[in-house]
Order: structure tokens, then sequence, then C-alpha cells
């Protein structure tokens, strides 16, 4: 069982090794950090404050985004698993929605 999770895991992020995809990742990632560094007290005002709950996904999403888009793949399934790109999309996506609506 946890040799079919692990083969599936490797296989999921062997098919997210895309260029448009990491491309994907590293330009979410770069604005999210971007907007970050640039004025944080503005980009903090626009999502409610920088909490646990919105400011340490932030941070695990960039990070993520920058490792994807710089076409790292973690070897051990457990990191393979902590930076799944996907998550990360819909987190940094979410809060640039939330940031300019």
């Amino acid at each position: 069982m946890k040799n079919k999770l692990i083969a599936l895991l490797d296989g999921l992020h062997d098919r997210l090794h895309k260029r448009v995809l990491m491309l994907l990742s590293l330009v979410l990632a770069l604005v999210c950090g971007g907007l970050v560094m640039w004025d944080p007290q503005a980009f903090a005002a626009k999502l409610g404050g920088f909490t646990v709950a919105n400011g340490l996904p932030l941070i695990w999403a960039t990070c993520t985004g920058l490792i994807h888009g710089m076409a790292f793949k973690p070897r051990r399934w457990f990191w393979q698993l902590v930076f799944f790109p996907p998550f990360s999309w819909v987190i940094m996506t979410a809060m640039l929605v939330q940031a300019f609506t």
C-alpha cells in the first residue's frame, strides 16, 4: 500500500514537471513574494492583516511555488507531499484574488 502511494505521488510530481506549470508556480510565487516585500502593510490590509491563518500558508505557498518554479523535485515522498504545487496554487491564487478585489 505504501509503495503504491509513493509511486502515485512520484508520478504526480513527474506530470507536474511541465514548463508551463513551473512558470505558473514561479510567477505566482514572485508576485506574492513581491507584494509582501514591496508594501507589506498595504498587502496585509487587503487580506485583513497577517495572522497565523493566512500568513503561514502564504509563506509556505510562496516557498512551494519557488521550489517548483525552479524545477526542483523533492526526492522523498514526505517532502513531495509537503511541497505539492497544486495546493500552493490554490492558496496563492486565493490570496491574490482577495487582495485585488
